[in-house]
């Protein structure tokens, strides 16, 4: 049986060691996959005999020796990724999922949500707990109309708001982090003193 240390080249970083006899050579295996996203980049293998340069998902190189050239690049096939790296995949973090936002919106210049953000506080809510989450953001906005003073002052309203229904729900306070920024941050782009529903918000980001 050969010595391997393995090599999963993606978004994270992994190095595993199968056990083996000492005396026997170890190689290293080194696989470019893509990012939960799709996304692929690019590796450089290089080793004091030359390097090899892998660009394509699936495909690898091994280092027999460090003053050898890495082997040319192989397409391994699903089946073969999956038997070779069965624990490194399985000990992924799901990244996709890392962060869920939501967005709460409120009625003119008020601390009231709209009907349908109603519905949107309580999956958000339901999340939060399904997570057990220990970080959650609770971030004030409100539209470009009125001074920035006073768009400072609703947003903090509207944020504590939110973050009180989240305590009043049974969610830890330690857990809720509140920030408010007026009007200085729009969801949509306007001019100034122009009403706008989709900025009337609390953003919600829950890790």
């Amino acid at each position: 049986m050969k010595k391997w240390s393995i090599f999963i080249l993606g978004s994270i970083f992994f190095c595993l060691m199968t056990g083996c006899a000492t005396q026997q050579p170890k190689r290293d295996l080194i696989v470019l996959l893509p990012d939960p996203d799709g996304k692929v980049g690019t590796i450089t293998v290089t080793t004091d005999g030359g390097s090899q340069v892998i660009n394509k998902p699936g495909y690898s190189t091994e280092v027999e020796n460090l003053n050898k050239t890495p082997t040319s690049p192989r397409q391994l096939n699903e089946n073969e990724i999956k038997d070779i790296f069965a624990s490194a995949l399985s000990a992924q973090p799901d990244l996709s999922n890392r962060f869920l936002l939501f967005i709460l919106f409120f009625e003119n210049d008020s601390t009231k949500l709209t009907r349908e953000s109603k519905d949107i506080f309580s999956e958000a809510l339901k999340n939060i707990k399904t997570r057990n989450s220990n970080e959650v953001y609770v971030v004030g906005h409100t539209d470009l109309v009125g001074t920035e003073s006073y768009n400072k002052e609703l947003s903090s309203k509207r944020a504590s708001y939110i973050r009180n229904l989240f305590v009043s729900s049974g969610i830890k306070p330690g857990t809720l982090f509140v920030s408010y920024y007026g009007k200085s941050r729009p969801l949509v782009s306007t001019e100034d003193e122009t009403p706008e529903p989709r900025n009337r918000r609390v953003e919600v980001i829950i890790r």
